[in-house]
């Protein structure tokens, strides 16, 4: 491979290896079945330190003329909600981001059940939407990079601050499914 242009100075690319999101989410589901969808969202809660879970199927569909992610309006309900009462850490945050990558593994002094950082991603067995609140946003996760405008392969994703104000009531319909 050549090392330097014509007139001698070093010609330098991006290069790097990269990882095709949408395969290696469907390696992680043929490996999770879906029976195990809510085991995992069990052991999340447990490795969070949540002393409160909960299922809710939710039947209710909520309007969509009010969205500040327009093309989410499908996924305006019905959902499988779970809930625990535990916050989310910015390890947690970023764990979450490295598909077999999860920061658990390393935490001195705390006992982790899911150490792999694929658990929460059998959620895509019942949405391509995936999404959760925690401290003060609601994450949005699109490996199809359909849904959220501008998502892209390299961020495929989504936080939505709900303390703002504006940004709530402006887009009302937005953030009324986690009320």
């Amino acid at each position: 491979m050549p090392n330097g242009t014509a007139d001698g100075e070093v010609a330098i690319r991006n290069f790097g290896q990269k990882v095709d999101l949408c395969a290696r989410l469907r390696e992680v589901l043929r490996a999770y079945p879906e029976a195990a969808l809510l085991r995992e969202m069990v052991q999340n809660a447990d490795d969070a330190g949540a002393s409160e879970f909960k299922v809710i199927l939710d039947l209710r569909t909520h309007s969509a003329s009010s969205l500040c992610l327009p093309a989410t309006a499908p996924f305006q309900g019905p959902a499988l909600l779970t809930y625990n009462d535990a916050v989310f850490t910015d390890t947690d945050l970023e764990s979450i981001q490295q598909i077999g990558g999860s920061k658990k593994a390393g935490e001195a002094g705390r006992t982790k059940t899911g150490r792999f950082g694929v658990g929460f991603c059998s959620c895509y067995h019942a949405t391509d939407l995936p999404s959760f609140l925690s401290r003060d946003f609601i994450a949005v996760l699109d490996p199809h990079c359909e849904f959220l405008p501008n998502a892209s392969h390299a961020e495929p994703g989504k936080l939505l601050s709900f303390m703002e104000n504006s940004m709530v009531k402006r887009f009302a319909d937005q953030f009324e499914p986690y009320r």
